[in-house]
Formats: structure tokens, C-alpha cells, sequence
């Protein structure tokens, strides 16, 4: 009987194949976006948390001005040995050093790979359980020995029997293989290999290096907001002319927290966004739930008389029930089966951008079932709800709804992706204060004795229109250096020593980014005690006219001589920061730079020829030297990155539900002129013209459409504003938005419609009412 049942709806599926289709494409698309979402949401949040006692695990961070997005990590060594003997909370605690990018290695045989390095000792590799597989600890001891991963010895040599062999670092240093270790997975602490242990010893009693991490393993019963407060209380300092303890406004951050969050600067998209993708897969499903419902029990409606004579032939309620249980989840399990096609299609893309690994199949299964079991929870209701409706006159309610909500999540949607586009538009066009077009710069050379050799050789490109040395790039922000003024002029008692961020200024580098000045005059680069501020300094000093008016530095005064206007170098969300432009070539307060970077503006268009001209002189003329060539303009993109793939993910759904609404719209009104024959037939017949049925369909779908746009567009623009007030600047949402949405989903409804009335309109009256 079930197989007698299965073929009766795969001839139902047949007889409405077009309506069939859709809903299984639309099911399919929302669950594969809701699958690969959630996967995702759940990959990024189990980082780190299969270590013992993951969820006691800390990693120390702060808010820093020196960062660009506006947190540090970066403790000195020597800390982690006063939290280990001064603070009883703590049970374990490691301080490390992983490259942020990841390091070129190769072998004799000149096979390379890149992977990350990594700096620490036997707290580290005991905290995190790293167990060798084979050799000895010398890897923490020696500069001239190291430790890989077994996937890294594998990928260099095929093979893990390495021991003794040699690699050679991006510098050309060579290191011996001592070790193989095992590796960490799904983890922000992953390495490929590990060495320089005599240098990272160096550091261990050293409080001038603060480019360590440290994280803390509290033991079992310690509250960490009472830990991290006695953190702030901690009187000691490094120094005694410091103005702060060793771990004031320290910070707590769960590590299995960590990668998800905004102190980690290297997460591939902001994690809200991933939200906000399951979310839209959700409604997509739903949309679609609804869509196939409508559709369905519209069908059953149209199936009364064969119902009836069923249960003459003694069908019983039981088996009705079973036969159209059948037909609706037939559906869906198609649908589940091209929605795990369409996963395995997208997959290579889905995990390059993601970097989710491992076997995802299982896990998208049991999203399925959870589909599966919602369909059959909203199957009741409908079916209860379309009787009661139906006998209240109401029949073509619940259908009406469907229609609703399809069309105010497409609108909604679409609202949402425009926005978001116009948002990237703008700040990737926008005037942020200074000039980030057709900019490149060359930075890390090493060694630099051809400095101005390299530069010379550049400034004679036909593509080159001006080069500046001797100076630090806005972006990337190859040096940070900040300092605290006690004092200056105006300040008032109860007030806070200020801590703005210096930067390294001269007369060229103000046009050569085209920042303006507002006020005052550049100093000279010999005026060391004469200096610029931009607005969000003269705000933090509390000076309405800063010009003429002197910062204080443990008695050192500085004069201020000119106001910059505020620019933004950071990623948008994070305002303008207080900065002091300082003159000198080389060096200031005693720290020395170097020679600065090589700043280069190139003529439009010309960013590929300067990259290949660049590359080949260096690696032909100055073979040993080490450098990095970026482009400003991509770099600032890169704070983009979340948006890009929000604005691709969410245009993606937009258009699937836009799909399933028109062709939704299109099936209803299918199976609305299959019921209406007699009616339209009969109004021909009393002189109705075709365009006046026409215009009877397309004013119902156009009152929906008016509803559904009543509720996605206040909806979208309280998403979408609040979403906009995260950015310093923002576009406008404009009124011609709204108008465009409703015209094009209008536009896509008369072509749903249109035809198809159109075909039920021009039929014979005769033959209809005859039939």
C-alpha cells in the first residue's frame, strides 16, 4: 500500500511538475544556505574548546590606540612569570609568539611551503598537551634547530622520518630538524613549526618586548571577573616612572571566544554577519515551507471529488491521511537530496572562504531532519486552519498569507542588499581625509644599505609620478608609538593624562596623502618641539583653538602649530584617533625607524606595470633583498572583507527568494484560473473584457504587495539604520530606494501573471461553462 501510495504522488508531482519543481528548488537553495551557515556558525564558535579545561582558559588582552582595530593582545614575557608566582588563581599560564602571517619554508630541494611560526617553551606545550612524536626538545634551546608539525613534514618530505634533515626560513637561515610534533587543529594557537628557542629565552626576563600573548588557566571555582579585577588592582610596575601598573585595564577574553571576536584582527568575517546569513537561509526555507503549503492544499481543495469517491471505495480516514502525508513530504525529501547535491557542488567554494574542514555531511543530515520535522509540525495547522477558513468564507486566506510573507522577505532582502552595496560604495569612494588612490609602498626592505639606490631606480619609472622617503606609511602602519602628556595648557584638574598616537610627519608627507591642514603651519623637520594635532586630539585636550597652545611631557614642553583635519586609516567602524604629528627623519623620543618606507604615487592605471617593474628590479638587481610591495587602496578593501561577503551572501538569497515569490505567485495564479474557469467564462459571457480580468488579478496581487511592502520597509529600515550607525561614515538611505524595490517586484508580478490570465482570458466561455 505505502508503494501504491509513493506512486500516486510521483503522478501528482508530474501533473503539477512546474509548481513541483519550484518548491523543491527553493527548499533546496534555503536549506543549503541554512546548512553551510549554521556549520559555519558552529565551526567558529568550537575553536579551542576540546583542550582540558578549555573553559577555563584566558587570553589577556586590552584596548590599545596603537592598534588599528582597536585591541591588543601583546604583553612582555616577564608578565606571565608574576601571574604564575603572585596570583594563587592561576594554575597554568604560557606566554607565546605565532606570527600573524603566515612564513615561507623550504628544503635543499628547494619544495616550499607556507605555514605558521611559532615561539614558545615547554609551559606552552604543556598547557596544550603537544606530545613528540619523535626527537628531542632542543627546538626551545637553540636558534639553529626546530620542530615540525607532522602535516608540515609531510607537505616539505612526504614523509615524517625527517629528523636531521634541514630547512631554510624566508631569510635564507638554515635550521635542523630535531623534532616532529603533533599538531593542533581547529585551533587559533595552530602552528607549522617551531624554533629560534634561544632567541624567544632572551625575552624571558625582558619587559622591552611586549609582542607576546599570554594566556592564563584558572583553577576550578575562581571567578574570573573577580580575577580579572584584582588584575587592574595589581600595584607593581616595570618601571617607577610609569604611570601605570603592569596589568592596568588587562582584560579577560575566553579562548574558545577568542576567534569569533572583535580582539581577534584576523577573523575572516564579522561573526553577526553569519547570524544574519542563517537567519536568511531560515527565511528562505520558510518562505518556501509556506509557498509549497499554499500550493499544496490548494491542490488537495481541487482534489475533493477524488477524495470522496476514496472513501466510498472504502478508504479510510487513516489511509487519506497516509496518501497525503506521503505526497507532501515526497517534496521535501527531493528536496533534502538536491539540497546535499548543492551542498557537495558548493563545498570547495564554501570552505575556501570559510575554512571549515572536516566531515560536514552528518551534521547538514541532521539539519534536514529538523526541516523535515518543522514541515510536518506546520502541516497541521494549515490543514485545520484552511477548513475553518473555508467554512468562514475565508478559503484564500491562508494562500494570501503565503503570498505576504514571500513577497515582504524578497522585499526586505532586497532593501537590505542595496543598502549594504551603496554602504560599500561610498566608503570605497568616500573622502576619508586623505589619499589612498594609486599609493603603493615599500615596506620590511631588509637590509636596506641600497635604500636610496632602490628608490632612485623607482622614481625614474615612466609609471611613477612621485616618491617619498625617509617617512612611515599611514597605511600599512608599519610603526605605532604613543605617549602620555600630564599636562598642558587649559587642562582642568579633575581631567586624565591624555595618550594620543604619534605619527612621523614632514612637509612632504602632508600632500603627499593630501590631508589638510586647517589651521596653523607644518614645522620644519628640524623643530622637534614643534608639533600638529587633528580634531580628535584638540577634543581629547579640551582646545577649541589649539594653535599656540603647549602639550606637557614630564615637564618637556611642545608647542602646538598647526590643526589637521581628522582622516580615518582604521577599519570604518572604528573612529578617528587622537594623533600628534612629530617631526624628525629618523627618530623620536629615542626610538629609532630605520629609513621609513619607500611611499610611491603611480599614475592611474598604472598599478600592475609598477608591481611587475618593481619585483623585477628588485629580484634581478638586489637579489638579497627582502621586501613587501601593497597597494594602499587594496589594503584598505581589505576592511571590507565582511561587507564584500555579506553583500554576496545576502544578493545570493535575495534572489532565490525573489525566484521563489515570482514563481510562487505564478503557480497560485496557475491554480487560481484552473479554479476560476467557470467564473471567468461566465464574466466574458457579460461582457467583460480581457484587459478588466487582467486588471481583477493584478489589483489583488498589487494590494499584497502593498502590505507586504508595509511591513519589510519600516522593518528594513530600522535593520538596516542601526546596522549603518556601527560605521563613523555613513551613506543615506534614500527615498528613490523604496520607489525602485516596489517598481521591479511590480514589474516581476505582471510578468508572473500576465501571461498566464491572459491564456484563461482568451479561452472560449462556450467550452468553459460546456465543460
Amino acid at each position: 500500500m505505502i508503494f501504491h501510495y509513493f506512486k500516486i504522488a510521483f503522478r501528482n508531482i508530474l501533473k503539477y511538475k512546474t509548481q513541483s519543481v519550484i518548491s523543491m528548488i527553493g527548499l533546496a537553495v534555503g536549506f543549503t544556505c541554512f546548512a553551510l551557515s549554521n556549520l559555519w556558525i558552529h565551526y567558529e564558535t568550537t575553536y579551542d574548546n576540546y583542550h582540558d579545561g578549555a573553559d577555563r582558559m584566558y587570553i589577556l588582552y586590552r584596548t590599545s590606540i596603537m592598534e588599528q582595530h582597536g585591541y591588543s593582545t601583546g604583553m612582555a614575557y616577564p608578565a606571565s612569570t608574576i601571574l604564575k608566582n603572585d596570583f594563587p588563581e592561576v594554575e597554568e599560564v604560557c606566554a607565546y609568539s605565532k606570527w600573524t602571517n603566515k612564513t615561507k619554508i623550504k628544503t635543499n630541494e628547494h619544495t616550499a611551503i607556507e605555514t605558521y611560526k611559532i615561539q614558545a617553551d615547554s609551559c606552552f606545550m604543556k598547557m596544550f598537551n603537544i606530545s613528540i612524536v619523535s626527537g628531542n626538545v632542543d627546538f626551545m634551546y637553540s636558534d639553529d634547530k626546530v620542530a615540525l608539525t607532522e602535516e608540515t613534514a609531510i607537505q616539505l618530505f612526504g614523509s615524517t622520518d625527517v629528523l636531521g634533515k634541514e630547512i631554510i626560513n624566508e631569510n635564507d637561515e638554515k635550521a635542523t630538524i630535531c623534532a616532529i610534533l603533533k599538531a593542533l587543529h581547529h585551533s587559533n594557537l595552530s602552528f607549522g613549526f617551531w624554533g629560534e628557542g634561544a632567541h624567544f629565552r632572551r625575552w624571558q626576563t625582558d619587559w622591552s618586548n611586549g609582542g607576546f600573548k599570554t594566556i592564563v588557566k584558572l583553577r576550578k571555582g575562581t571567578d574570573p571577573i573577580a580575577f580579572q579585577k584584582k588584575l587592574s588592582a595589581y600595584d607593581k610596575k616595570v618601571d617607577p616612572r610609569d604611570i601605570e601598573c603592569i596589568f592596568a585595564k588587562t582584560l579577560l577574553m575566553p579562548l574558545s571566544k577568542y576567534h569569533y571576536s572583535p580582539v581577534n584582527e584576523n577573523k575572516s568575517i564579522k561573526f553577526y554577519y553569519l547570524i544574519l546569513f542563517s537567519i536568511a537561509g531560515g527565511l528562505v526555507i520558510l518562505c518556501s515551507l509556506f509557498n509549497y503549503l499554499s500550493l499544496f492544499i490548494s491542490r488537495t481543495r481541487m482534489r475533493r471529488r477524488e477524495i470522496e469517491l476514496r472513501k466510498v471505495c472504502g478508504s479510510s480516514i487513516g489511509g487519506l491521511f497516509a496518501l497525503l502525508s506521503i505526497e507532501y513530504l515526497y517534496i521535501i525529501l527531493l528536496s533534502g537530496l538536491i539540497g546535499m547535491a548543492l551542498v557537495e557542488l558548493v563545498l570547495p567554494t564554501f570552505q575556501t572562504m570559510s575554512g571549515v574542514s572536516g566531515n560536514i555531511y552528518g551534521e547538514s543530515l541532521l539539519y534536514f531532519l529538523g526541516i523535515l520535522f518543522l514541515s510536518l509540525l506546520l502541516l497541521v495547522p494549515f490543514i485545520i486552519g484552511q477548513s475553518r477558513f473555508s467554512k468562514s468564507g475565508n478559503r484564500h486566506l491562508l494562500r494570501k498569507v503565503s503570498i505576504i510573507l514571500q513577497l515582504a522577505v524578497s522585499l526586505l532582502f532586497l532593501f537590505c542588499m542595496i543598502i549594504i552595496m551603496k554602504q560599500i560604495y561610498f566608503l570605497s569612494n568616500t573622502d576619508l581625509g586623505w589619499e589612498r588612490k594609486d599609493i603603493a609602498t615599500i615596506s620590511n626592505l631588509y637590509p636596506d644599505n641600497d635604500f636610496d639606490a632602490i628608490a632612485d631606480k623607482i622614481r625614474q619609472f615612466s609609471c611613477t609620478e612621485e616618491v617619498v622617503t625617509g617617512h612611515c606609511s599611514l597605511l600599512p602602519r608599519t610603526t605605532t608609538l604613543s605617549a602620555y602628556y600630564d599636562d598642558w595648557d587649559g587642562k582642568e584638574e579633575d581631567v586624565k593624562d591624555a595618550n594620543p598616537l604619534f605619527l612621523w610627519e614632514s612637509e612632504k608627507i602632508l600632500p603627499f596623502y593630501n590631508i589638510k591642514l586647517l589651521k596653523g603651519e607644518i614645522p620644519k623637520e628640524t623643530e622637534r618641539d614643534r608639533v600638529m594635532i587633528n580634531e580628535t586630539a584638540a577634543k581629547l585636550f579640551g582646545m577649541n583653538d589649539p594653535v599656540g597652545k603647549k602639550l606637557y611631557q614630564r615637564n618637556r614642553a611642545t608647542t602646538i602649530v598647526g590643526l589637521i583635519k581628522d582622516f580615518y586609516t582604521t577599519p570604518p567602524t572604528i573612529p578617528a584617533q587622537p594623533c600628534i604629528f612629530i617631526s624628525g627623519p629618523v627618530s623620536i623620543n629615542g626610538f629609532y625607524f630605520g629609513k621609513g618606507q619607500i611611499l610611491i604615487k603611480y599614475h592611474d592605471g598604472k598599478w600592475k606595470e609598477l608591481k611587475s617593474r618593481v619585483d623585477s628590479v628588485l629580484t634581478h638587481e638586489y637579489p638579497e633583498v627582502k621586501y613587501k610591495l601593497d597597494n594602499t587602496e587594496d589594503l584598505y578593501a581589505e576592511y571590507l572583507k565582511s561587507e564584500n561577503i555579506l553583500m554576496k551572501l545576502l544578493s545570493f538569497v535575495a534572489v532565490v527568494c525573489m525566484l521563489i515569490a515570482a514563481f510562487g505567485i505564478f503557480s497560485l495564479v496557475t491554480l487560481s484560473c484552473e479554479q476560476r474557469r467557470k467564473e471567468i467564462a461566465v464574466r466574458k459571457v457579460n461582457g467583460a473584457a480581457i484587459k478588466d480580468i487582467l486588471l481583477m488579478f493584478v489589483k489583488e496581487y498589487m494590494l499584497l504587495l502593498i502590505i507586504a511592502s508595509v511591513i519589510a520597509f519600516p522593518a528594513g529600515y530600522v535593520l538596516m539604520k542601526r546596522w549603518l550607525e556601527s560605521y563613523i561614515e555613513q551613506t543615506a538611505i534614500n527615498t528613490w530606494i523604496y520607489f525602485a524595490i516596489f517598481a521591479c517586484i511590480t514589474i516581476v508580478i505582471l510578468i508572473c501573471i500576465s501571461w498566464r490570465v491572459w491564456q484563461a482570458a482568451r479561452q472560449n466561455p462556450a467550452e468553459v461553462i460546456k465543460e
